[in-house]
């Protein structure tokens, strides 16, 4: 006898659409991604994180062109972000009495005191020192001129966010500079620092005129210069209030003479900066980058005279003093960085202990 065969017609429909009034096939909502945001902490009043758009909200937003080399490579960039010397002055507290700033008197006196230290998702760290960042010492006094908090890229008249994969969301830039490896990309992180105080090693009195001066820190061994020892070094010359000073090259003293000691992390050397101490413990931060040739490259020499003077020593100033340029042609616009009575030198690398 032959089986009897039942044909069930639209069963596949039924069910499908049985499945559908489950939900069953209805994917959640998912929600948008938070947006990037950087980070700003260490020595300020409050920390805040800051995305594009909370920083457009707050801050003037700067178109700027910069050029400078990738690896041999010419490169030239139109960024748009915000000041980052505005970013980090306004986080500041009120008076700049941050932990461990020891200079008395005015604000800017502190300030110099200070340094950023950008970091990288890739843990690729850059400082850079208040001083230089600041239009009242080394800083430009254009805004299109001054370091950014970049977030977005202008191309071909096109305006988009900077991508993840290559520079962003956020690239430090730092127009003027030679080579490119003090734009820090992919920076999620800003810290604000201080150097601590740390007692005076140098042999002339506290207070009194400097006669020689002392490099320590990440050196490879500490040394004490005379006057004598600096000049067997090659001159360099810098230009502060009219007067052109002859000296040893900072950056020189520190690289060559004596010699550095840096962790083993991509581009160390940029992390560093110098403490400048006065006898009187007066200091002031100048960055390892800002002096270098192939980046900054900003005149800062160790001075012992002036130039075309009828008394060529310092004078009161003391036999050595820092002084420090904007660039060959232009001087800083306060003397505060102009370290009188120079004797100390400390160095340090910023994210290390």
């Amino acid at each position: 006898m032959k089986p009897t065969t039942y044909t069930l017609h639209g069963v596949s429909g039924l069910l499908a659409l049985a499945l559908a009034g489950c939900g069953g096939s209805d994917d959640p909502v998912k929600p948008d991604p938070p947006a990037a945001s950087i980070s700003l902490a260490g020595s300020v009043a409050t920390p805040t994180d800051f995305t594009s758009a909370t920083l457009k909200a707050k801050y003037t937003e700067v178109e700027q062109t910069v050029s400078y080399l990738a690896g041999t490579t010419p490169t030239v960039k139109n960024y748009l972000g915000v000041s980052l010397f505005d970013v980090v002055q306004d986080a500041l507290a009120a008076d700049n009495k941050t932990p461990g700033a020891t200079n008395p008197g005015n604000a800017g006196r502190r300030l110099i005191e200070h340094y950023v230290l950008a970091t990288s998702t890739d843990g690729y760290q850059v400082a850079y020192s208040l001083g230089e960042l600041s239009p009242g010492f080394g800083g430009s006094s254009s805004a299109s001129g001054q370091p950014l908090i970049a977030y977005a890229e202008k191309a071909g008249g096109a305006v988009a966010a900077l991508d993840d994969s290559t520079d962003g969301p956020f690239r430090i830039t730092v127009p003027g500079d030679v080579k490119g490896g003090r734009y820090a990309s992919n920076a999620v992180k800003l810290e604000v620092g201080v150097p601590s105080a740390t007692p005076y090693s140098g042999t002339d009195p506290a207070g009194g005129q400097s006669t020689t001066v002392i490099i320590d820190g990440k050196v490879k061994a500490a040394r004490t210069f005379t006057v004598d020892d600096l000049k067997a070094l090659p001159v360099q010359t810098a230009v502060y209030n009219g007067t052109t000073y002859k000296g040893a090259g900072l950056y020189d003293l520190l690289k060559t003479t004596v010699g550095l000691t840096t962790s083993s992390r991509k581009n160390a050397e940029l992390s560093m900066y110098a403490v400048a101490i006065a006898t009187d413990g007066f200091r002031s931060v100048v960055s390892l980058g800002e002096i270098s040739p192939s980046f900054g490259n900003r005149p800062a020499i160790v001075a012992y005279e002036r130039e075309h003077d009828t008394d060529p020593t310092l004078g009161p100033t003391g036999a050595l003093r820092l002084i420090i340029s904007r660039n060959a042609a232009t001087p800083e616009s306060a003397g505060a960085r102009q370290v009188s009575n120079l004797a100390e030198i400390q160095v340090f690398e910023a994210g290390t202990p």
